[in-house]
């Protein structure tokens, strides 16, 4: 069949709309599941997960969808906002298209079934509904019964929670069951980083892919693709007798292509490369000076990364070191999807609200902060804070009092590099600065009292904290505690734990010995929250003391300080 496929780009029937090839592929095989991996700058949710999702509610209105972040936070500060412009950006329009936390207004349709609550929601005009959920709060979607769900930044998904949630894509088969996403998923990422502690479950859905079928999908989808051109074409010069005669072709082949999709999942790597007309080649030149060479991998290039355990300073940590139901769901019923949401020690779990609170600070042109408190026989660290130069440990304090402010115990035991303690004697050392931003809000006083712990604290030798680090994540010493970190309040924290690598010291005796490789703590300055030790210093201060130490080191006495003056 010959085809006329010239196109009038000033036709009112025809808006002109950049798309990578990526992007081309992904609507013409148009799977029931999607797994993309993606370099950044990708769009992937402001335009892949965006037009998915319309496209998904013009095939099943009425149904019932839900969008899955690692954390509520994230998914209302950042997955939401995002995908809310995506759908601006394709010509949606709040209050005509969608509406957000309250009852859609009297011409929108209603979805299959009634809706309990619209608050954390999104209204469809065609019924459809989308729900909100995270893998910090999994109780409150595996009871839902739902036709598709999304996912971005899939990497930071952990699957075993995420398996909980599959039974949740279920019901009205019959109202549904016609519609190819039925029952689908869609999860979009970049190169998931195992040094950074992602999970790596997406990297598993490559198997499931039958490539014929999507090979199949594919081709007949570009056919239905012609015969929509030369429809378009046709019309624009008013031919409509050829229009009737491709309209039974149009609708034979609409029907080839959603049976061929049936049931299909469409795995793919991509690299932001594919972006370089838009980008420009000085986008991957300036995110190679940014992130450095093995960030740029992964991030950019979509190449994975891996870190062999023998290569870590924290070979003991694992996941059980982490939780990831660290925040009460009930707090952000104080919010709506479109409010600036305020963090606050309110919405903390496992924060016992009669007992005192706890720290390790590192200091420097970063300064780092982890806060936690001991609970029997755990020790649970449950939030980080931290500055990045001209800023210090002033508004690092700020940064404590604003989120503990409605803590009830205002006292604070303060585990710091013994550094922090020089120039003492005139009160403006860094341990007496952040001392006094907690202690004073320009001039009068907060109501806290913090005890400085690490006066006259002596040198932390690398091999002993070493050694120390591996005893207490090994759980191999009675009387140490269990150390329990926020998987999402405590990111950085995990991340630079996770990335710490050994580096091997010869001394003038022939001697060797264990250091902390910390080589990372020359990165670019926005770059070290997450990939630096700096992190991982303010958790030496933090667990370093008497009592621990001398527990596992009973043949000597305590000691303590910066192992970069070593």
């Amino acid at each position: 069949m010959s085809r006329k496929t010239a196109v009038n780009h000033k036709d009112k029937d025809v808006r002109s709309e950049f798309g990578s090839w990526v992007k081309q592929v992904i609507f013409l095989i148009a799977p029931k599941d999607l797994r993309l991996i993606a370099g950044r700058a990708m769009a992937k949710t402001s335009d892949i997960i965006a037009e998915r999702a319309q496209n998904i509610c013009w095939d099943m209105p009425g149904s019932y969808q839900v969008l899955v972040s690692d954390t509520y936070m994230n998914a209302m500060k950042n997955v939401v906002p995002t995908l809310l412009e995506g759908w601006n950006r394709k010509g949606w329009r709040e209050g005509i298209h969608y509406v957000t936390d309250k009852r859609p207004p009297a011409h929108f349709k209603l979805p299959y079934k009634p809706v309990e609550a619209y608050k954390h929601s999104i209204s469809i005009f065609n019924g459809c509904f989308f729900n909100l959920g995270s893998l910090d709060q999994p109780g409150g979607l595996a009871g839902g019964s739902y036709q598709h769900m999304y996912g971005d930044e899939a990497r930071l998904l952990k699957h075993a929670k995420l398996k909980k949630l599959t039974p949740a894509i279920r019901g009205e088969y019959v109202m549904f069951g016609g519609s190819v996403y039925y029952r689908g998923t869609t999860f979009t990422t970049d190169m998931p980083n195992v040094i950074d502690g992602d999970d790596d479950w997406i990297l598993q859905d490559e198997k499931n892919m039958d490539l014929n079928q999507v090979k199949l999908a594919l081709e007949v989808g570009l056919v239905l693709n012609e015969i929509k051109r030369e429809i378009l074409s046709h019309k624009q010069v008013g031919n409509y007798d050829a229009i009737e005669k491709l309209q039974a072709n149009l609708i034979r082949w609409t029907e080839r292509w959603v049976r061929v999709r049936k049931n299909s999942m469409f795995f793919y790597v991509v690299s932001s490369l594919v972006n370089v007309d838009i980008l420009t080649e000085g986008y991957f030149e300036d995110s190679l000076k940014a992130l450095g060479i093995e960030e740029f991998k992964s991030a950019i290039l979509s190449l994975k990364i891996n870190l062999k355990k023998g290569e870590k300073f924290y070979g003991n940590l694992g996941e059980h070191h982490f939780y990831d139901d660290g925040i009460v769901s009930s707090y952000y019923d104080n919010f709506l999807l479109t409010d600036d949401i305020e963090e606050s020690c309110l919405a903390l779990r496992y924060l016992d609200k009669t007992k005192k609170l706890e720290a390790g600070v590192d200091f420097g042109d970063m300064c780092s902060m982890i806060t936690g408190q001991e609970r029997g026989e755990y020790l649970y660290i449950m939030k980080e804070f931290h500055t990045l130069a001209p800023e210090n440990e002033i508004q690092l304090g700020k940064q404590f009092c604003a989120f503990y402010r409605q803590h009830p115990v205002k006292v604070l035991d303060l585990y710091y590099d013994r550094s922090g303690n020089q120039n003492s004697k005139t009160k403006r050392d860094w341990a007496h600065a952040i001392k006094n931003a907690i202690e004073y809000n320009n001039g009068t006083r907060t109501g806290w009292v913090v005890n400085l712990m690490s006066l006259n604290q002596a040198t932390i030798l690398q091999e002993e904290e070493f050694n120390f680090a591996k005893a207490l994540f090994g759980e191999t010493k009675k009387g140490l505690p269990k150390i329990k970190i926020d998987r999402f309040l405590c990111k950085h924290l995990k991340s630079s734990l996770e990335l710490t690598k050994i580096k091997i010291k010869s001394q003038l005796t022939g001697s060797k010995t264990i250091q902390k490789d910390k080589s990372s703590e020359s990165l670019p300055i926005h770059l070290r929250p997450m990939y630096s030790t700096n992190y991982s210093d303010a958790f030496k201060y933090f667990v370093y003391r008497r009592n621990f130490v001398n527990k596992v080191n009973t043949h000597s006495g305590y000691s303590g300080s910066d192992p970069s003056v070593i």
